[in-house]
């Protein structure tokens, strides 16, 4: 993961779901809370069908999202997604994928998240929105 899209992250804090998937970030915009990073999953993530498991995307949303909110409020706080609602709009097939995560409100103990998961055709194939509990570290 690469720490000059990030000033102040360095890639051995990324999670061990983030660096399994592949996550890679693209562009963060600290005043509009925006992140886009990829995923350049393991051949793990496809289902019978031969496409990517429905719940792999929702993973890679999450991590997207709760990276996002970690960078954007400052690397102050823990995230423990309290739910996700996902929309699947169409298949999604094996190959690296982008997701826009962004903030849309946050407060002391309790952030929103929103999240667009692109195939690798570019086209829109997953959505989802999340709250997130906000707990300090200490």
């Amino acid at each position: 993961m690469r720490e000059d899209i990030v000033p102040g992250f360095r890639p051995e804090q990324a999670p061990p779901s983030a660096k399994w998937l592949g996550m890679e970030p693209i562009s963060w915009d600290s005043e509009t809370m925006v992140l886009r990073v990829a995923f350049n999953p393991p051949r793990d993530v496809i289902n019978f069908g031969g496409v990517v498991q429905g719940g792999f995307l929702v993973a890679m949303m999450d991590d997207a999202m709760g990276f996002n909110c970690f960078i954007s409020l400052g690397m102050v706080n823990a995230q423990a997604s309290i739910d996700i609602h996902t929309h699947f709009l169409r298949p999604v097939g094996y190959g690296r994928v982008e997701v826009e995560a962004r903030v849309v409100r946050a407060g002391r103990s309790v952030a929103f998240l929103e999240a667009e998961l692109f195939g690798a055709d570019g086209e829109l194939s997953a959505r989802a929105v999340s709250s997130t509990k906000l707990t300090p570290i200490a």
